[in-house]
């Protein structure tokens, strides 16, 4: 279960301030970051400071605030940030960014910074206050913080912060740009009364006449998680990425106010919905920010987010006690954190985490988070079902067996994703996602359930229902697979072609569908393009199992009984458990009149599938053809206990006791046999010879004209069977014959 926390809390966002002296208020615009044309060149220096992990035990940590402000400071000594020089740059995380270290820093600047330098600031951690007054602004909590009397040091006030700021452009003449992420969530001094929200508000409201970027509107909170970046705050991530390109909508080299601005709104509130996190754009439009790098922007551009819905745990959010109306409705919030990590989802359903937020959605103490936590709920709703497609899509041999094994946990995941959708809404961006996986969980279901009952019509209805899918999700590989598989159990091979190929157009290296098409062209007759499809799944996967086996199969097919050896012992090698493997093993020993290797990887895939009908039956016709007759019967009575009513158990009854003579148990076989399958014409023949057997003239001859009838025309073997010595020579015999020989 991946994590999700709140990155900052009210207004918390990451600020970027561009402070321009009232000199050059004329100008178009300014770039910081890179020459500015008919301006004089200064240097740039920058302070950098990211606390995620704090001294004080009782101020909530962060997660990424240190990462993000390394990836801001490796952004502005690279090129495209605008090539600082790595001197110029003091970067401070965790304890070194304490109070004493941040001050020092920034009075560095002052010094050194003149007239055309540019001074960058960038703070990511905490920001409270412990009192809504005039006299406490805010302050900027560094690593030593306390965690409460912040007038006592280890803080940074933020009228400080704009004394130091004021100082640079107005007396330094130097441009300023100031980083702010400093209003996170957490349990801090000022909690109870909006501490971070004042502190956010009173960031905004500092300077009034420069250009603002944050992250996110008053009473929002910003997010962060593994998914942006291996562990980013959201806001941060994609501005990173805008400011190295991906803004410059007008592809002209730059990324301006209002380029960063469009392309944070138009991608940040998608990527946390249905939490809400709008960013906050203020300042002059046509102000630029940073130049591109079309090298670099061709590189990023090849990454392509995938959206995913995160959890956040309660580090990224921790509530206080008094911030409930009561100690139960507290307790309840808990209750709800801990069901959501435990993954105590929806069953049993008391104490379920789908069951408390019912109760709890009302709490007029969590209106600002509810939306989160229906993004948390419905993450982790959705969470096992990810997991099974990522690891089906990675031909994972583990999560092909729970299929082939009808595993009984894909029966709760449709449930799971239409709740997931629920909590999201229509509008959500990942609300067909969700529906479309839950219609093909649900298709899987029924196929699952057709093979293990043989109901084809459960085929016809999965068959329906990834089609519900592929209307919402066209595209979606599993589904189209998935199509392609269950015609291929429906024996309408070239029905399910067109879908295993389209899967192809889809995921080119996807070695299960290649394997899939291998199987398919096989069962087709047509080897070569079979044998091609094959060798490409173990080109891209050579050590996936199930391609080797399939690939042997078009070996044995096509008489290459030594190479499909080789490739089966390779797959066995892979897949030392795989019944099938030992299965087709078998097959190849018996075809080369192997019997006792044979018989031996029969028995093998006995010991990992004792349940399978085909190998017991195999074994017993090894030791029926080795003469071993009660060994034989054995196997056959062992099948018959396991399927009963199944076809080729009873036909392996049939002739188990009519070749070993047994006719008075091979005529009681028969006889029930037929009454289940009366279109069988040769044990019509055979229910004859054993009532020749018996001295049962008038049965042998009436079943013999049935099995006629029917469709028998061996005569040459009525010739040679030893049962009918004593009717070969009467009249109605004669005549028998002669009337269905002219036929």
């Amino acid at each position: 279960m991946k994590l999700l926390g709140i990155k900052s809390l009210v207004l918390s966002c990451t600020l970027v301030l561009l402070s321009i002296p009232l000199f050059s208020q004329q100008t178009k615009g300014l770039k910081p970051l890179s020459d500015q044309a008919n301006e004089k060149q200064g240097v740039t220096r920058a302070v950098i400071v990211g606390i995620s992990d704090y001294q004080n035990k009782n101020i909530t940590d962060l997660q990424y605030a240190h990462k993000d402000a390394e990836i801001f400071a490796e952004y502005l000594v690279s090129k495209d940030g605008g090539g600082l020089d790595s001197s110029n740059v003091t970067v401070l995380l965790n304890e070194k960014a304490t109070s004493g270290q941040f001050v020092s820093a920034l009075y560095g600047l002052i010094e050194e910074s003149k007239e055309g330098d540019v001074a960058i600031i960038y703070f990511s951690g905490h920001g409270d206050v412990e009192s809504t007054t005039l006299n406490q602004p805010g302050f900027l909590l560094c690593w030593d913080a306390p965690a409460r009397v912040y007038m006592g040091g280890g803080t940074f006030g933020l009228t400080y912060l704009q004394e130091i700021i004021s100082t640079l452009s107005l007396q330094n003449k130097a441009k300023v740009l100031v980083f702010t992420d400093a209003c996170r969530s957490g349990t801090l001094a000022g909690s109870k009364i909006g501490g971070s929200n004042a502190t956010a508000a009173n960031l905004s409201k500092q300077y009034a006449n420069e250009v603002k970027i944050m992250s996110c509107q008053p009473n929002e909170y910003a997010l962060e998680g593994k998914d942006w970046g291996g562990g980013r705050g959201v806001f941060s991530y994609y501005l990173m990425d805008g400011l190295k390109g991906l803004a410059d909508k007008d592809s002209n080299g730059e990324v301006n106010l209002s380029e960063i601005g469009r392309y944070l709104e138009d991608n940040v509130p998608i990527a946390v919905a249905p939490h809400s996190q709008m960013p906050l754009i203020l300042g002059s439009r046509g102000t630029v920010i940073s130049k591109v790098n079309d090298m670099a922007l061709a590189e990023l551009q090849k990454k392509k987010d995938e959206l995913k819905l995160n959890v956040a745990g309660d580090r990224g959010l921790q509530l206080a006690l008094y911030q409930f109306s009561d100690t139960t409705k507290y307790n309840t919030y808990v209750s709800f954190n801990n069901a959501v990590n435990s993954g105590h989802l929806l069953y049993p359903k008391e104490g379920s985490a789908w069951e408390i937020f019912q109760e709890i959605k009302s709490y007029t103490e969590l209106e600002p988070y509810i939306g989160l936590m229906k993004r948390n709920l419905s993450a982790a709703l959705q969470d096992d079902a990810q997991q099974a497609i990522n690891d089906y899509l990675a031909a994972d041999p583990k999560e092909l067996k729970n299929r082939w094994r009808f595993d009984d946990k894909y029966g709760r995941f449709p449930e799971s994703l239409e709740k997931a959708a629920s909590l999201l809404g229509p509008k959500h961006f990942f609300y067909k996602t969700l529906k479309a996986r839950s219609y093909y969980f649900e298709g899987l279901n029924r196929r699952l359930s057709g093979e293990k009952s043989f109901d084809i019509s459960l085929f016809e209805q999965a068959l329906i229902l990834q089609d519900s899918c592929l209307a919402l999700m066209p595209d979606a590989p599993y589904a189209l697979n998935e199509k392609g598989y269950t015609y291929f159990l429906l024996e309408n091979y070239k029905e399910s072609l067109p879908y295993f190929e389209k899967t192809i157009h889809y995921t080119p290296t996807w070695p299960l569908v290649w394997s899939n098409l291998c199987n398919t062209y096989k069962e087709l007759t047509d080897y070569d393009l079979a044998l091609k499809s094959g060798l490409k799944a173990i080109e891209l996967d050579s050590n996936f199992a199930l391609a080797k086996y399939n690939t042997a199969l078009v070996y044995n097919k096509i008489g290459s009984l030594s190479k499909a050896t080789e490739i089966l012992l390779e797959a066995m090698k892979l897949d030392s458990t795989d019944h099938d493997i030992y299965a087709a093993l078998g097959n190849t020993e018996y075809k080369k009149h192997n019997l006792e290797k044979a018989r031996y990887y029969y028995s093998k895939s006995l010991e990992f599938d004792p349940l399978n009908e085909a190998n017991t039956l195999n074994v017993g016709w090894i030791y029926l053809e080795q003469k071993k007759n009660e060994l034989a019967k054995s196997y056959f009575l062992k099948a018959q206990k396991l399927y009963p009513k199944s076809k080729n158990t009873l036909e392996a009854l049939n002739e188990f006791y009519f070749t070993t003579g047994d006719y008075e148990m091979a005529k009681d076989q028969l006889e029930n046999y037929l009454k289940a399958y009366p279109k069988d014409y040769f044990s019509f023949y055979m229910l004859s010879s054993v009532s020749a057997a018996l001295n049962e003239k008038d049965n042998a001859l009436l079943y013999l004209d049935i099995a006629f009838t029917k469709g028998f025309k061996d005569f040459d073997k009525l010739k040679t069977d030893s049962n009918f010595k004593n009717l070969v020579t009467t009249k109605e015999y004669i005549d028998l014959i002669s009337k269905y020989s002219k036929n």
